[in-house]
């Protein structure tokens, strides 16, 4: 199973994200566009694993998540990767990046060890369009969008799988964040 841990986004948020994405598509001639459903920020890419190893995956991280308090995100403003097939589109994130850090810092090197993974460099961001081919790049710094908040109250499991051609992100497990 191919699996990463992440943070979803509110659906009414996906929606907005979608639009902001749209407005700096339509300059592209060529891109593949993330669907709305699959708008999230991954804290940790797992990659394939036993289906067995799930529930040690959900143990771990709600025992090292069991004290993090949720926390507010901010998202706002487009910015862009540079890959060998076209560019990354992404909104990023205006608040929240010291909490989501602090995650990543502590999942990290735990499932690293367990999974035997490579530790990675976290530069938290929603991916919303890949292979993206512009004539002029500048066209993309022109990148300031509306600021889209939300209460980070959980962090998932998900399984990235294909569901009738059409890559799918589904949630196996939620290890819910400390409320006050």
């Amino acid at each position: 199973m191919r699996i990463f841990v992440g943070i979803d986004i509110p659906k009414e948020i996906k929606t907005q994200l979608d639009i902001e994405a749209d407005k700096f598509l339509k300059y592209a001639s060529d891109s593949r566009k993330m669907l709305t459903d699959n708008y999230h920020l991954t804290l940790k890419f797992i990659g394939e694993i036993d289906v067995a190893q799930i529930d040690e995956l959900d143990r771990l991280l709600k025992e090292s998540l069991k004290d993090v308090e949720a926390f507010d995100v901010h998202l706002k403003d487009l910015g862009y990767f540079k890959k060998k097939d076209g560019l990354i589109l992404w909104m990023g994130v205006l608040q929240g990046v010291g909490a989501l850090k602090k995650i990543h810092l502590t999942i990290d090197p735990l499932l690293s060890d367990k999974f035997n993974l490579e530790k990675s460099v976290f530069s938290p961001h929603v991916t919303l369009a890949k292979k993206v081919v512009v004539e002029h790049e500048d066209i993309l710094r022109k990148n300031k969008t509306k600021d889209y908040m939300f209460k980070v109250i959980e962090v998932i499991i998900f399984y990235s799988h294909i569901v009738e051609d059409v890559l799918t992100y589904t949630p196996l497990s939620s290890i819910k964040l400390l409320e006050r």
